[in-house]
């Protein structure tokens, strides 16, 4: 909700994850994937610890450096948490799943269905559509998103 959040405002998503459509909204598989034993992308920063079969609790392994966030990046962030942090889980999804929603628009375009058996698909969610009628807004994110593409060919 954050990077969508942050794409309304100000046509660039704050972390750049990849979502793709899964049963119950959209996942960053980097970070699902994690919490499993040697998988964890984010090893520097947080640790997950499971508490019960299938749940895991997310630790801190530094203390919060804000210092990689703009004050707009961090105002989106306490935003997004004062208006959807006290929901459960279930109360997410139902947002997540309403009519209007990038994760539903993009389920029923890329025709998905999901079942006991599938609850995950590959189709990655393009939050450039929620800025498709801004071209100010279109070409702050396409111009960012060519600029990240080629630093990431440096680091290889």
């Amino acid at each position: 909700m954050i990077d969508e959040e942050s794409t309304k405002r100000t046509g660039t998503p704050i972390t750049w994850l990849s979502y793709n459509v899964w049963q119950f909204g959209p996942v960053a598989e980097d970070v699902y994937h994690s919490k499993w034993k040697g998988l964890n992308k984010f090893s520097e920063f947080v640790c997950f610890d499971e508490v019960a079969e299938g749940n895991f609790l997310v630790k801190p392994v530094v203390e919060f450096d804000d210092s990689e966030f703009s004050e707009l990046d961090l105002q989106i962030i306490n935003d997004v948490i004062e208006q959807y942090g006290h929901l459960t889980a279930n109360q997410l999804v139902n947002i997540v799943h309403s009519e209007n929603s990038l994760w539903k628009k993009t389920k029923q375009r890329a025709n998905i269905h999901f079942s006991e058996q599938n609850k995950t698909s590959t189709v990655s969610i393009n939050f450039a559509e929620l800025i498709k009628d801004d071209s100010f807004k279109k070409t702050i994110y396409y111009c960012t998103l060519e600029n990240l593409e080629f630093q990431s060919t440096l680091r290889t």
